[in-house]
């Protein structure tokens, strides 16, 4: 290994931590929502999405698409800041509408950044799932956003 005056050695497991755990749990599918959590009733479907009253931050799904995924797949949403306020990392809050609502939020936490989440693969059980995702910028607005992962039976 050749060394260079004024440069540090970082090992694969430093690099991690530095950057939040994902490189170790990137080889690693996340197990987002589990069988047991797909068996819950579903959470009434009269509930509207609440509507933000505030230009809180934007949310967009980017992956996967909006037709049926199968297997591993990756996850990536985007925030969209309003008036160039930044989104904090630590507001965001992922949520699976079933009764009672199921807490996604420590298991994306490695991948979710001021920018948007992006978990390059993640497993989710065959059937119809709602995910509530929410983001409060650094100013307090909320923004909140569903998407509905239509999972596909593995062949």
């Amino acid at each position: 290994m050749r060394r260079f005056p004024g440069y540090r050695t970082i090992t694969l497991s430093a690099l991690a931590l530095v950057l939040g755990g994902s490189l170790a749990l990137a080889a690693e599918p996340v197990r987002l929502i589990t069988a047991e959590e797909a068996r819950l009733p579903s959470a009434d479907p009269g509930a509207a999405q609440e509507r933000n009253l505030t230009r809180g931050p934007g949310i967009d799904a980017v992956s996967p698409p909006p037709i049926g995924v199968s297997g591993t797949f990756r996850l990536a949403v985007r925030f969209k800041p309003r008036n160039s306020v930044a989104i904090d990392p630590e507001s965001v809050r992922i949520t699976y509408r079933r009764q009672p609502e199921v807490d996604l939020t420590a298991r994306l936490k490695p991948f979710v950044t001021a920018s948007g989440i992006e978990a390059p693969a993640v497993i989710v059980p065959p059937g119809k799932h709602v995910i509530v995702i929410e983001a409060t910028d650094k100013e307090g607005r909320i923004g909140r956003s569903q998407m509905t992962l239509t999972v596909a039976e593995t062949k």
